[in-house]
């Protein structure tokens, strides 16, 4: 399993998180008391056309459950078409973090516990709006297997998937670039949103292979 340095780690997770609040001020529908969108036109999945490091936003609806996760449905739009993917969180994904604020290595990594799935059409454009987004080719087709990235549990408690909790992620995708595709992940039961954000752009070409299977 790979391991990173705990300062590293702890370092790159704040930055991304607190990047990633101010941008949300500026992106998304509006929610009500129950933390339901109120608007019924998807969000777009980025309002940027260039960064050094993209933020993409996605609503989610529960599609399926099974004794041991939860499947969400996650959806945007990007250049008027529907973008997304099924997301499979696993339920009660343990503290990856503990009170001290140090990783738990040997209990916050695990290669399974968020799968990613294509949902068709929809996700065939998420590949290709990565395309347009990164500035690199794609084949314009997300991978026909699930995408089982190395997960590390950015939380200092256990996931609760029944209660209106916030819940970060690091994620590795393993792809044939020579290196895992690094990125930082975001679900808010509460607002029923997903987010994926780049650690950099040096990895783009690693996470496009990474969706489409390569």
């Amino acid at each position: 399993m790979k391991k990173i340095t705990s300062f590293a780690l702890m370092v790159s997770s704040i930055l991304w998180m607190a990047s990633c609040g101010n941008s949300k001020k500026s992106e998304g529908g509006s929610t009500d008391s129950t933390g339901t969108n109120t608007s019924t036109a998807l969000k777009p999945l980025t309002n940027e056309t260039s960064s050094s490091q993209f933020h993409l936003y996605f609503d989610i609806t529960k599609s399926n459950e099974t004794d041991s996760s939860i499947v969400y449905e996650a959806k945007s739009e990007y250049n008027a078409e529907p973008v997304g993917f099924n997301v499979e969180v696993m339920k009660n994904i343990p503290a990856g973090i503990d009170q001290k604020g140090q990783p738990i290595e040997d209990l916050g990594f695990n290669k399974g516990w968020v799968r990613i799935s294509s949902n068709g059409a929809p996700s065939d454009n998420f590949v290709k709006s990565l395309g347009t987004l990164f500035k690199l080719p794609t084949d314009g087709k997300m991978a026909s297997t699930v995408i089982t990235p190395l997960v590390f549990s950015s939380n200092n408690k256990q996931v609760d998937l029944t209660n209106p909790g916030t819940y970060s992620f690091k994620y590795f995708f393993s792809n044939g670039t020579g290196k895992d595709a690094e990125m930082f992940g975001t679900l808010d039961i509460y607002k029923h949103s997903f987010e994926l954000g780049e650690k950099d752009s040096t990895y783009r070409a690693a996470i496009i292979s990474a969706f489409e299977g390569k």
